[in-house]
């Protein structure tokens, strides 16, 4: 569940299980996020896809045979209405967590 800060910020963090992991920031009317972090751990190879909607924003290749976490910064703009979704495809033994974080346009 988001947790709403004083200045605006969000986060959202989702542990998974062996089909993997989302975190999803649920839209709102009149609200457009800026995603500013993303980030996932996985015990297997996956896709994690960052998501405005349904148009696919970023998505990157979790190797675990290299390092078994994604966590980068951009500034990626979910329009408003839209939820912002960020989802880890995996079929790993369950031990995955997703997160993301940003700020709020009013």
């Amino acid at each position: 569940m988001p947790m709403e800060v004083f200045n605006g910020r969000w986060n959202v963090t989702t542990a998974g299980s062996g089909t993997g992991a989302t975190a999803t920031k649920t839209g709102a009317t009149g609200k457009t996020w800026v995603v500013d972090h993303v980030s996932c751990y996985g015990d297997a190879d996956a896709i994690l896809t960052l998501k405005s909607g349904t148009t696919t924003l970023a998505a990157w290749k979790l190797d675990v045979s290299i390092d078994p976490n994604i966590i980068t910064g951009g500034c990626w703009v979910i329009e408003a209405g839209e939820n912002a979704v960020l989802d880890l495809s995996a079929g790993g033994s369950g031990n995955c967590r997703v997160n993301l974080s940003g700020f709020t346009i009013p």
